[in-house]
Parts: structure tokens; C-alpha cells; sequence
């Protein structure tokens, strides 16, 4: 049985492009996999914790500094890397924020990147250990970010393909829309149904 982990990430509750997108994704590879399972998580509601001084010794030690506390922080972090392992495909609804990712969403990417957990260096290098899954990112901006004038201020993209490619998740799609007023986005969103559609076959096969 295929298993998705739906995660949003937007500030909005109400009137998300990047939420109405994965919503959409996820609808369309339920269609596909009505015995499929879906694990969802809304980062504005369930937000991960930043990195703490207690994480950080949870992770790199000593071993004599552990306590409750270092402990409950390596827990959640674990919680969220499961999730990871337990999913074929990813769905992401990730918008731009100043050129980059939303603070909660760098905040679960730095739950999740662990040295020896999801990834480790060994003879040949760093490798990442999170593999054989597909991340679908829903992105959502005021401006065409593919446009010359705006691609060199795109940290958003390059940021989210490096880093999941960290951890060894390297078929990342990315699906975008654009605009300012609502008409805008309604059609974009229209506008995107065919891709969402053959991405979300395409998801299939692969899972």
C-alpha cells in the first residue's frame, strides 16, 4: 500500500495558493490510490521546534550532558524523520517568502537534516540515507521566478532541491504559480490542473 505525506507550511489559513495547490495534488493521487494512506501536517498549527541548545547536544553530545530534556528534543525530530520513511511520495506546499522558504518550513527541514540519522559521510563522501522518494513541491509567488529578471533572487528553489537532495531524496518536482490579485491565482491554479494531473499519475507508478 502507497503512503503520502501531505505537509503545508503557509502563514494563511484561508486563501493559500500553495495550500489550494497541494490540496489539489493530494486530492488527484487519492483518485489515483483510493487504498493509498495519507499522513498530513500543518506546520502553522503543529510547528516544529527550532534548533536548541538541548537538540544540538541530543545530537552531537557528550554523552554525560544527556538528560530528559535532550531526549524529548531527539524525539521530535524522530517523529518527523519517520514520517519521512513512512511516505513513497511527498507533497509539499511550500510558499515563497522573501525569496525563500517560510521560517516553519526551514524550522521542519532542520528537524529532519541529522547527521547519521538522514545522512552520513562515509569513504565516498556525504550520502544521503532518506531514499526511493518522490517530493512534489507546491510553490506559490507573487512573480514568475522562471522570468531572467527574477530567477537570480530565487533561493527557494535551490534551496529545497539541495537540501532534500542532502538526505537522498533527489526526484524533487516543483509546481508553481504566480500572482498578486486573486483572478491571478484562480487561474494559475486552473492553469496547473493538467500538470497536477500527470504529475500525480506519474507519482503513481513510481510509489
Amino acid at each position: 500500500m502507497t503512503h503520502l505525506l501531505h505537509i503545508d507550511s503557509s502563514a494563511r489559513s484561508e486563501g493559500s495558493a500553495s495550500r489550494r495547490l497541494s490540496a489539489e495534488y493530494t486530492k488527484a493521487w487519492k483518485a489515483r490510490n483510493p487504498h493509498g494512506t495519507v499522513t498530513y501536517r500543518d506546520l502553522s498549527i503543529d510547528t516544529p521546534d527550532f534548533v536548541s541548545p538541548e537538540w544540538i547536544t541530543g545530537v552531537f553530545g557528550p554523552a554525560e550532558a544527556a538528560n530528559a530534556d535532550t531526549q524529548a528534543a531527539l524525539d521530535a525530530s524522530e517523529l518527523l524523520i519517520r514520517e519521512i520513511e513512512a511516505a513513497d511520495v511527498l507533497v509539499l506546499g511550500v510558499p515563497m517568502y522573501n525569496f525563500g522558504v517560510p521560517a516553519i518550513f526551514k524550522a521542519w527541514i532542520d528537524q529532519v537534516v541529522m547527521g547519521g540519522r538522514t545522512f552520513a559521510f562515509g569513504e565516498n563522501g556525504p550520502e544521503g540515507l532518506i531514499k526511493g522518494k518522490k517530493a512534489i513541491i507546491l510553490r506559490a509567488s507573487g512573480s514568475d521566478f522562471d522570468n531572467p529578471d527574477f530567477a537570480p533572487m530565487d533561493f527557494h528553489a535551490p534551496y529545497i532541491r539541495g537540501v532534500l537532495g542532502w538526505i537522498g531524496i533527489t526526484d524533487v518536482e516543483f509546481i508553481a504559480v504566480n500572482g498578486f490579485t486573486p483572478e491571478q491565482i484562480d487561474a494559475a491554479i486552473r492553469d496547473a490542473g493538467n500538470t497536477i494531473a500527470a504529475s500525480a499519475a506519474s507519482a503513481t507508478l513510481a510509489a
